[in-house]
């Protein structure tokens, strides 16, 4: 019976195991995206993260990025060593990135700039050279849009002045309230008046307010979704409460 050195076989043991970690590392990197969705206003530039847990150089696999859609639509494609975006949806152009620096450190997340409302929806980030079973996750990005509100003034009623306020571009929709200058609530003059147009919805509401020390009043709108606020304040002179 033939036999080999203990050294021969010490070599073959180091091998083995050396190749069995190798093999179990790599099926446990996982591509791992945020556990929320993504907040962007339109106009913005955002990032949609995903990541290589544990961290890995990603520098040479392919990172694929689709839109998740009745059609799915090439967003962004790393392959190579390098972009290619031959194929991107037309839309996208000119406005995705990776970080190549971070690439090294398992970063695999997309900048898209100057984000539309229409850009909204599920991403998903796909990394297929990975061996492992967990080889893409989806990112959902809601994309929202403001303005600041306008206040004028309206007329008079009784001893108090009529202020109205607008808002339009708004989107998902908001609320709009009036507040004194110590930030207290005023009761509108009935619920807010709103419409939607092209997409995006307009709020209006008045108020009756009450000659007071400062006589400022602030309009705000705010929507919870995009966690977005906007204010406008304005001075009401003394001489339109007497007139």
């Amino acid at each position: 019976m033939k036999t080999f050195p203990t050294s021969a076989v010490w070599c073959l043991g180091i091998l083995f195991i050396s190749v069995s970690l190798i093999t179990t590392g790599s099926s446990e990197v996982q591509v791992v995206g945020p556990a929320d969705r993504v907040v962007a206003v339109a106009g913005d530039d955002v990032i949609l993260p995903c990541s290589l847990k544990p961290s890995v150089n990603a520098e040479d696999m392919t990172v694929e990025w689709t839109r998740l859609s009745l059609k799915a639509e090439n967003v962004h494609l790393y392959r190579q060593d390098r972009d290619s975006n031959e194929d991107q949806f037309p839309s996208y152009k000119g406005r995705t990135s990776l970080f190549n620096e971070e690439l090294k450190k398992g970063n695999v997340s997309l900048k898209l700039t100057r984000v539309t409302l229409s850009d909204a929806g599920s991403y998903r980030c796909f990394i297929p050279t990975l061996t492992s079973q967990v080889k893409e996750t989806t990112v959902q990005l809601l994309v929202g849009a403001v303005s600041q509100p306008v206040i004028s003034i309206v007329g008079t009623k009784g001893w108090g002045v009529v202020l109205k306020c607008e808002s339009g571009g708004w989107f998902p929709e908001p609320e709009m309230e009036w507040l004194d200058s110590s930030r207290t609530i005023l009761p509108a003059d009935g619920p807010p008046e709103r419409h939607r147009d092209s997409g995006l919805y307009a709020v209006r509401r008045h108020v009756t307010v009450d000659q007071t020390d400062t006589n400022n009043f602030t309009c705000r709108v705010h929507q919870l979704e995009i966690n977005h606020l906007k204010e406008t304040e304005i001075h009401v002179p003394g001489e339109v409460f007497i007139g």
